[in-house]
């Protein structure tokens, strides 16, 4: 009798721990930041002035870009290509709120649909508020690109493929000033002509 419960428990330890297997397989790994990501993580207030490149299949164009990072909201400005007027995007939190230069203004919780309404493409904002940086967003599973000698290129991130060439120094940071992000159907490239840093 005791054999036969000895057994059953044992049964049921295995059991138990075959199925806490299957519950975590596959579960990512996310790579340590580095001691300079984790110092461009806790970043509160930065700006940067640049031109910004978006081309979708035979389609796109060239603006300028005013992008404004503090106090949990992003603010950008582009202007150039909407029949040279102006648009600003203010992300805070969830919510995303386009103003358009006739006066229009469109707010959702979805960013993604709102900038394929109006602006004709759409890009994870949340995400490149940190690749613009030189960072991957935190807490999404990542994979580092290196060249022949295993330098860090970039990084694949949320099926976009992150490259940076040219870097600035500022206030002690090593800043991209060229960003390339590639989708499935489309390009954006980023110029930066000025970076401001407060830690």
């Amino acid at each position: 009798m005791i054999f036969r419960l000895f057994s059953l428990l044992c049964a049921l330890t295995l059991a138990a721990s075959m199925t806490a297997c299957a519950i975590f397989k596959g579960k990512p790994t996310l790579p340590q930041p580095t001691e300079i990501q984790k110092q461009l993580y806790n970043l509160q207030n930065w700006k940067l002035d640049g031109r910004i490149a978006v081309k979708s299949g035979d389609e796109g164009w060239n603006a300028n870009l005013t992008w404004d990072h503090g106090n949990d909201q992003d603010r950008l400005l582009i202007s150039g290509p909407f029949s040279q007027g102006a648009v600003s995007i203010i992300m805070q939190g969830g919510l995303i709120t386009i103003n358009e230069s006739n006066g229009e203004v469109s707010t959702s919780r979805d960013p993604d649909d709102l900038l394929k309404q109006k602006l004709g493409f759409s890009v994870p904002l949340p995400s490149l508020r940190y690749w613009v940086l030189g960072v991957p967003a935190p807490d999404i599973n990542f994979q580092a690109i290196r060249d022949a000698e295993q330098h860090v290129q970039g990084f694949k991130q949320q099926d976009w493929v992150l490259t940076f060439d040219n870097y600035e120094n500022v206030s002690s940071f090593s800043m991209p000033q060229k960003i390339t992000a590639q989708g499935s159907s489309m390009r954006l490239r980023l110029v930066v002509d000025e970076w401001v840093l407060q830690k």
